[in-house]
């Protein structure tokens, strides 16, 4: 308010000390030539001549109402209400209704640093407005176009205070009775996004839009519904157009100084989120890292640098940008929620946890604060994982596992001083070879320990079925940085003991190390070696190595394929269950990922993996080995999600094919 004050009363001072011609013998005559003169330049859209012109009248006739009249009419239109109220200070409400809409744009510019007084302005705008309403509402004779001015400057003041169903009301009663102006029908448009409803939203945009093409405002705004209705072809190109327009720099007024143009760098960033909104990445990166290099101490740059980065699969980069993001503008609100969201990553949940709460006392209705608060809810309940896999199969000799079902459920525990979860499993494992039933049942209990860098898991089982022992499962896995993650594992009584050794009174303990390197999210490599000490004598070992690169990234739709490479050895010969001397297999796997429908955390997605390779086994030659599954996943809330499919492989015992088929059904739920 006051910045507007200050410029009126510098435009109207400036006109004011014009000097009236000096051959000027009747004041009263001048005058009405002036104020002709201004009306005329008013009339061909000089506004600033057709002030002075007024100014210079007023000099002469102070007194004159037409020519106040004509002077706060022009200060209106180059939207300086305050000026004209100092000259009509007795026009009604027309004069003060002009001043809340600038109030309410003023508000949104002039915000207090402090977070908790972040809408004080705009609370004060909305007071004022109310008043005028109720007295507008009251006027004899009545003027329903004031009343209905004044609602509309409502509409925008209850947008700019994040009050989005109060803004959709209010705007659809307008809207019954009239089409409501651009404005209006844009803050309309942006609490309808707020809502999560972008196909209304984009509606709006699009009318907004028609009426002004220009508005650069509705045209993100449109950007954003195309993005939340998962049209990223219409994103891409809305984007990509704003991003053509302008240049790094321009020159602004008469002055030949070219100066940054943030409209254009603002640009740059849509494009680039509307590739990371596509789940694309590495190409977000390549537009925006270029930029964030260029101007190290733009806060919005380091912050849009950090979620690509966590979109690439490093959690620790995006961490730091956000850091320094928060550095530069710790009062930020949004600033203030993109640490959270890193801190979360990073598992420093109870930073996060204390960051989002703080906002959500601030701004209750923000979208993303409210779904960041149902992450939490979902973090801080039970989880349970419960399995379920019949599997019928055909040939493969005595040592394949023929016929049979997996059933697993494992049970944790709300988190216990942010790091510990106790956990509760059962497993049965059924196989049928040659007409046979084997059994296993294991029981366990245990503790998870989950860090910003380590995950430990230690669990007792206790077996039952075709041999009944105790067995013990020790997990650690540490991630030193964004590329490496190493893990290891030691097991008494290894779950991947073959049912014909459990048959015959033989246990397998197992250890087991690895390491994945993972460039980004499109090309990991991970090696492996288990080995396997049965009590009978014999000592397995088994490596692993595969490479994972994605050859199609496209919004909705990501192809992998993955060379793999397995070879193992057995120092035993003549054992009761399938037990190679060496064998190895080449296989390729091409898998397939398409996102099918999303909205929001709703989300159904379908996966096909098809493998081929060749298989070799000592004392039996080379078979085609291979298999084919499909599967869709379904997320229901951050709570709930479903998996289920079908997956048919072939595999060779003995140098005898087996042919299998395989159902699941995999819940993840939380209470």
């Amino acid at each position: 308010m006051t910045v507007t004050r200050t410029v009126a009363s510098c435009l109207t001072a400036a006109c004011l000390c014009a000097v009236t011609p000096s051959h000027a013998r009747d004041p009263a005559e001048t005058a009405r030539q002036l104020t002709q003169e201004g009306r005329v330049a008013l009339h061909s859209g000089d506004r600033f001549l057709a002030l002075r012109k007024f100014a210079m009248a007023h000099e002469l006739q102070p007194a004159d109402p037409d020519i106040q009249r004509a002077m706060a009419d022009v200060l209106m239109e180059m939207g300086a209400p305050q000026g004209a109220a100092r000259l009509l200070p007795s026009s009604g409400l027309g004069v003060p209704a002009r001043q809340a809409a600038e109030q309410v744009r003023w508000a949104t510019q002039v915000n207090d640093p402090d977070p908790a007084r972040h809408f004080d302005a705009t609370d004060a705008a909305i007071a004022r407005l109310q008043s005028l309403i109720v007295q507008a509402r009251a006027l004899q004779p009545p003027d329903p176009g004031l009343v209905r001015r004044l609602q509309g400057d409502m509409v925008v003041a209850l947008r700019d205070r994040e009050r989005w169903n109060d803004t959709v009301m209010l705007a659809d009663e307008l809207q019954q009775t009239a089409p409501l102006p651009s404005y209006v029908r844009q803050a309309q448009a942006d609490a309808l996004l707020a809502l999560r409803r972008p196909q209304e939203a984009l509606v709006a945009y699009e009318e907004v839009l028609a009426t002004d093409p220009a508005s650069r405002d509705a045209r993100v705004g449109l950007f954003y519904a195309q993005v939340e209705s998962e049209d990223f072809a219409s994103a891409f190109a809305t984007a990509d157009t704003l991003a053509a327009q302008g240049a790094p720099q321009r020159r602004i007024g008469v002055s030949v100084v070219a100066q940054p143009d943030s409209d254009w760098l603002d640009a740059q960033v849509l494009r680039a989120q509307a590739r990371r909104y596509g789940d694309m990445p590495t190409q977000a990166w390549n537009m925006l890292h270029p930029l964030a290099d260029a101007a190290p101490a733009a806060a919005y740059l380091r912050v849009e640098q950090g979620e690509i980065a966590a979109a690439r699969g490093w959690p620790r980069l995006a961490h730091e940008e956000a850091l320094i993001a928060w550095s530069l503008a710790p009062s930020a609100p949004g600033i203030q929620l993109e640490l959270a969201q890193a801190e979360w990553r990073r598992r420093y949940w109870d930073s996060a946890d204390r960051r989002v709460r703080e906002a959500a006392v601030l701004r209750p209705d923000n979208p993303r604060v409210q779904s960041m608060l149902a992450d939490i809810e979902a973090h801080h309940d039970a989880q349970s994982l419960v399995s379920f896999e019949p599997r019928q199969a055909d040939g493969g000799g005595r040592n394949a596992p023929g016929d049979g079902m997996r059933g697993t459920v494992r049970i944790y525990s709300p988190p216990l001083a942010e790091r510990w979860r106790l956990l509760a499993a059962a497993e049965r494992e059924v196989d049928r070879p040659e007409g046979e039933k084997l059994t296993r049942d294991r029981y366990g209990a245990g503790i998870e320990g989950r860090w910003p860098d380590v995950t430990f898991e230690l669990v007792g089982w206790d077996n039952r079925g075709l041999l009944d022992h105790g067995g013990a499962d020790a997990s650690l896995q540490w991630q030193p940085d964004d590329h490496w993650t190493l893990h290891g594992a030691l097991q008494a009584f290894s779950a991947d003991t073959p049912l014909r050794a459990v048959q015959a009174g033989v246990r397998a303990d197992a250890a087991a190390v690895g390491a994945t390197y993972a460039w980004d999210d499109e090309r990991v490599a991970s090696l492996s070696l288990t080995t396997m000490d049965f009590t009978d004598g014999n000592r397995r070992w088994q490596a692993t190595l595969d490479y994972a690169a994605a050859v199609v990234v496209r919004p909705r739709l990501s192809v992998l394929l993955r060379p793999a490479l397995y070879a193992s050895r057995n120092s035993l010969r003549d054992a009761p269950y399938f037990n190679p001397e060496r064998d190895a297999s080449l296989s390729l796997a091409a898998d397939v990922r398409h996102l099918i429908w999303r909205s929001y955390e709703r989300s159904l997605r379908q996966r096909l993996v098809a493998t081929v390779g060749g298989y070799r086994q000592s004392g039996f030659g080379s078979d085609i080995v291979g298999g084919l599954a499909y599967s869709q996943t379904y997320a229901h809330t951050p709570r709930t999600e479903w998996e289920y499919g079908i997956a048919w492989a072939q595999n060779v015992y003995d140098g005898d094919a087996e042919r299998s088929w395989t159902a699941f059904v995999r819940l993840d739920q939380r209470f």
